[in-house]
């Protein structure tokens, strides 16, 4: 069988950086792959700036120093000149008057009559502002190729005046459920039957992996039809499927994509997900998930995740990310390597990972309870506060 890591390594290898690329209004780049380095058109701020509500003068000021105030200066006001010995009365994000290079706080100061201030406090050049280019600079990289934008990064971007961003576009993903047993949700129900809950599961991994899903179908188990879907999918930039690619005599997936191109069946030493069928169909790549929906889960987040993060350009595809946090109770590792099922509560003060009871693949429950994946090595004996690499569902989101 094979590891984990040799099957990231290999998607990695073997899957291609999309070519074309497109701007889009920052506001919709979250989630997105850069293209280039983005860099900075301009100092950020463009000018000296006030911290906070104060009063402009000009350094150095010593406790006791009297000052008139000439004027005042709010936000957004074009820069005043200050008359020498005088102070300005200015506020948060106010540009510094000409004549001015420090800020002294409005609460270190005291009223001496209507016109005029006393400083409580001495203050150097430069206290209380913010300097020109103390964010940004013109020409600095912001953000390198390869960077997955997320919302804390559309502020700096924002704050340089650029209204758009250049990326790759989202990988097209045709997306195929399999099984005559399944029933669409809102279907009616009918005996021997189940309801599709991979399909809707995997549009949303989708979704949240900056994938634009071209083809959707849940297929029955005849060997024409799939093969002739496979056909028309092999126009996305990657397919996907869940079920039919085991050693069934229904596991017609891998048989249709056999006639249509190539299958390196991996047996990956992993629990769960051990059967996973990666290959290619008239030259598209191709994963053939497990139909267990937690291990339909799991492996998209280890092998989909990254043969996509690969395909929009990011610079480091497949590094989910991880911290370690102790484990609630005593675990033994099983035969594989395993990704459990847990949630954190807080126990004597600190935060553990709680595991689900029951770690069955087949079981949606486990994953809706759970806020992340423990990861537990192959044999490992942990202790109860042992730690383990915890990945949290909500850092996979775009």
């Amino acid at each position: 069988m094979e590891s984990v890591s040799r099957v990231i390594e290999r998607v990695r290898e073997q899957i291609p950086v999309i070519g074309e690329t497109e701007s889009v209004p920052i506001t919709d780049a979250v989630g997105r792959v850069l293209c280039q380095p983005l860099i900075a058109p301009r100092d950020v701020p463009v000018a000296p700036l006030s911290l906070f509500d104060g009063y402009a003068m000009r350094a150095p000021v010593a406790r006791g120093d009297r000052f008139v105030v000439a004027g005042k200066q709010f936000a957004g006001d074009p820069p005043a000149h200050l008359a020498p010995g005088t102070a300005m009365r200015i506020f948060t994000g106010a540009l510094l008057p000409e004549g001015a290079d420090t800020v002294i706080a409005q609460e270190s100061t005291e009223t001496d009559d209507a016109d005029a201030i006393r400083c409580t406090e001495s203050l150097s050049a430069g206290a209380g502002v913010r300097q020109t280019g103390a964010d940004t600079r013109e020409g600095e990289v912001l953000l390198p190729a390869g960077t997955r934008i997320g919302p804390s990064m559309i502020g700096l971007v924002a704050s340089t005046g650029m209204a758009e961003v250049r990326v790759t576009r989202r990988p097209r993903v045709a997306l195929l459920t399999t099984g005559d047993e399944l029933l669409d949700p809102g279907a009616a129900f009918t005996p021997g039957k189940i309801y599709d809950a991979n399909g809707p599961m995997l549009e949303a991994l989708l979704h949240s992996a900056g994938a634009e899903i071209v083809c959707r179908a849940s297929l029955p188990d005849d060997a024409d039809i799939i093969e002739a879907r496979l056909r028309e999918a092999a126009d996305a930039d990657l397919i996907v499927t869940s079920g039919g690619v085991s050693v069934g005599e229904a596991d017609l997936v891998r048989a249709g994509v056999e006639a249509l191109g190539r299958i390196d069946h991996w047996r990956v030493f992993l629990k769960p997900g051990k059967p996973l069928a990666v290959g290619e169909v008239q030259g598209t790549p191709f994963f053939g998930l497990p139909g267990n929906p937690v291990s339909t889960f799991v492996t998209f987040l280890l092998f989909v995740r990254t043969a996509l993060e690969k395909a929009a350009g990011q610079s480091d595809p497949g590094s989910l990310p991880t911290q370690p946090l102790p484990l609630a109770t005593a675990r033994r590792g099983a035969d594989r390597p395993e990704y459990i099922r847990v949630r954190r509560v807080q126990r004597d003060g600190r935060i553990v990972l709680e595991p689900y009871p029951d770690q069955n693949s087949g079981l949606l429950s486990s994953l809706a309870w759970a806020d992340g994946l423990a990861f537990i090595p192959e044999g490992a004996e942990l202790a109860a506060g042992d730690p383990v690499e915890f990945i949290a569902f909500k850092e996979l989101g775009p």
